[in-house]
């Protein structure tokens, strides 16, 4: 995708506004990796994130939790700064760049999560100062403050990210590439929100939040490293309404040739794991999804399935998932171009579906939601020469 790549018939520009759409797929043109696979992948619908003449890139693109209708995006600016941008995409993923909105926040501040409060897109922001952070919860259309946490945690914040529960979220603030702490925030009408600071931290490198709309509590999952390579643990810890955390258990997967990378969903009673062992860069790996039901306070293995993903490059797994279903998307490539890998994933069970799209080698897919059907939206960052892009795409299963 760096260069946008667009193929024969799907070949559409619409110029409006400096919106940039067009489909993705493999048409009829000659492919420069001459892979057969990218011949029969379905067509994926994309439109260019507009970087505005002040604008360099986009460093990064923050997750989303349940259906916000829109992404923000952290901008580079030409004069060295930092903004985040917020994009409406309920109608879709075309983006008029006249109608995109600042949020100023400060130099020492990220937006962390995007969700929606009074029918309105709402950030969740983490303000850094004098080594310390505090949570600030603000209306993007207008900037407004709509709550603050009044004690700050005691390390600045780094990134960060948000799950939905039944009556609130939950909040994951990473202090550093080891140490994240979690923080329950309950919103009120009258402005007053709870900010609750659990006293279970996260000290691995890899650790995990995840939750859905049908629960109060939250999960961490966290990996821990075994001398053994043939298998590997999964530690879950369920994160009370209240901050106190309990240990559920570990789950153990078999991880021959290497623990590549993984990621985790809440998906009705069940934390999936997408787990991509062996490989990848000699072509020797599998995605493997496996089940683990949450009953009362223990796990119950539920079911596993796993996937080759032979003589290919493979990026991370990703979820993007309504707390009902999901679907995890996998980039790979062989050579020039790149396709998407979809894996249909519910409570029951998991069913892949065809490869979407033609990428350029490199691209990853960062960042993404689910509508209230079986569609969505996902954000693809890709390189144009030094700098970093987006394109959105449609997503389906």
């Amino acid at each position: 995708m760096g260069k946008s790549k667009i193929y024969g018939l799907c070949a559409v520009i619409i110029v409006v506004n400096g919106l940039h759409s067009s489909c993705v797929s493999s048409g009829q043109k000659q492919l420069e990796s001459q892979w057969a696979d990218l011949e029969k992948v379905d067509d994926m619908s994309c439109s260019t994130w507009p970087v505005r003449d002040s604008e360099l890139d986009i460093s990064a693109m923050t997750a989303n939790a349940g259906e916000p209708g829109g992404f923000i995006a952290d901008v580079r600016l030409r004069n060295g700064g930092r903004l985040p941008i917020f994009a409406d995409t309920s109608e879709g993923h075309s983006i008029n760049k006249d109608k995109m909105t600042a949020i100023p926040i400060g130099r020492q501040a990220h937006a962390v999560g995007l969700v929606e409060w009074n029918k309105e897109p709402t950030a969740f922001v983490v303000q850094n100062k004098n080594n310390r952070a505090w949570i600030e919860v603000r209306a993007v259309k207008d900037n407004r403050l709509v709550a603050r946490m009044a004690t700050p945690l005691p390390e600045e914040a780094e990134s960060g990210r948000v799950v939905g529960v039944s009556n609130g979220w939950w909040l994951q603030l990473n202090h550093s590439e080891v140490d994240s702490s979690f923080v329950r925030v309950t919103p009120h009408q009258d402005g007053q929100w709870s900010f609750v600071v659990s006293a279970f931290q996260a000290h691995t490198r890899f650790a995990s939040l995840v939750s859905n709309l049908l629960h109060q509590n939250a999960y961490v999952v966290e990996n821990q490293k075994k001398s053994d390579e043939n298998t590997s643990d999964f530690l879950m810890t369920q994160l009370d309404s209240d901050g106190k955390s309990q240990v559920l258990g570990r789950k153990t997967l078999p991880t021959k040739g290497g623990l590549e990378s993984w990621s985790a969903a809440l998906l009705g009673q069940k934390i999936v794991l997408a787990v991509v062992r062996g490989d990848s860069m000699v072509g020797q790996s599998s995605l493997l999804l496996a089940a683990v039901g949450i009953s009362g306070m223990s796990l119950q293995d539920a079911w596993h399935q796993e996937f080759a993903l032979s003589d290919v490059h493979v990026a991370e797994p990703v979820w993007i998932s309504n707390g009902v279903h999901g679907f995890v998307g996998i980039v790979k490539w062989i050579d020039a171009e790149g396709t998407l890998s979809r894996f249909k994933v519910d409570s029951t069970g998991v069913k892949q579906l065809p490869d979407a799209g033609v990428f350029d080698k490199g691209t990853i897919l960062a960042a993404g939601y689910l509508n209230g059907s079986n569609n969505g939206l996902g954000a693809f960052r890709y390189r144009d020469k030094d700098l970093w892009k987006y394109k959105l795409c449609s997503l389906s299963f």
